[in-house]
């Protein structure tokens, strides 16, 4: 619908108007996945100290189901939340095993998925499991230390990447608003035509390519 109506408003060309509809109608779907990550991201920040809390809440003489339940009262969300609803599983009757594995799948993080099983490996074998958690929250910091630094490392090429790939578009955009004849004739003509669907292609390659590149996982 906004490609249409830019044509109609503006006299795009109907490539044009297709990129731009294409492009609005991705908007709510590239917001949403920038919730998840954001999410995602908080929730694997505030782990460690939901661990370290855990570890704490044990040692004092809780069960694990008490020790999940002041995680959920006591920690921020997204955290919290996650960990009420854990307990509340367990209050409801669902085993302790069942409730963690919902967790797991609730929330996709590496981090968690250790977590749990650490905990359903403790209930099998047996162990210290607040020493386990101990360890986990630790290790859980430095792996998050090393993905600063790897980030901040990355920032130049993220940014490179970023520029290389709008920059093409946004040239495009000036030279059709200062020669828009000159500029017609990507979508007019059949060589046009064929040198444009490969120049995206090539952007959409190298897009991937050094988002590959800078993409270090830790």
């Amino acid at each position: 619908c906004v490609g249409i109506i830019g044509m109609l408003l503006a006299a795009y060309p109907l490539l044009l108007a297709f990129a731009v509809g294409c492009l609005a109608g991705s908007l709510p779907t590239v917001y949403l996945m920038r919730c998840r990550f954001e999410r995602l991201k908080r929730f694997e920040a505030l782990l460690p100290e939901a661990l370290d809390l855990i570890g704490r809440a044990l040692r004092a003489g809780h069960s694990l189901s008490g020790a999940l339940q002041m995680t959920g009262a006591e920690m921020p969300d997204p955290v919290g939340e996650e960990f009420q609803q854990a307990f509340d599983e367990i209050n409801f009757g669902i085993s302790t095993q069942e409730a963690l594995q919902n967790l797991s799948r609730r929330v996709p993080s590496t981090d968690l998925g250790f977590f749990v099983v650490a905990v359903l490996i403790q209930r099998e074998s047996g162990g210290n499991l607040s020493e386990i958690l101990s360890n986990i929250s630790g290790i859980i910091r430095e792996r998050l230390k090393l993905f600063g630094k790897v980030r901040a490392l990355s920032a130049e090429g993220r940014f490179s990447g970023i520029v290389l790939t709008v920059l093409p578009f946004i040239t495009a955009f000036l030279l059709y608003l200062i020669d828009r004849d000159f500029m017609s004739l990507l979508w007019t003509d059949k060589s046009g035509l064929f040198f444009l669907k490969t120049g995206l292609v090539f952007i959409v390659i190298g897009a991937f390519w050094m988002r590959s590149i800078v993409r270090i996982r830790v």
